[in-house]
């Protein structure tokens, strides 16, 4: 008794577990077909680079060390 529904249980698990992992596949496979991904940043060219330059600013010196004066 207790070894058929031990069995039964493990048929029940076997089964949802195959249905969830096809569920899984249909979805990933059909959201792939039907939209096509776009980066969030469209870029004209891949050859494009993109540079980042640090705007070099001329500060007083005395400004850093925090005298002021008139």
């Amino acid at each position: 008794m207790a070894s058929t529904i031990i069995s039964s249980a493990k048929f029940g698990a076997y089964l949802a577990i195959g249905l969830y992992l096809a569920l899984v596949l249909i979805v990933s496979i059909s959201s792939q077909m039907e939209h096509s991904f776009d980066a969030p940043i469209q870029v004209a060219s891949p050859g494009i680079q993109f540079e980042h330059r640090s705007q070099s600013v001329m500060v007083d010196p005395a400004e850093l060390a925090g005298v002021g004066g008139a």
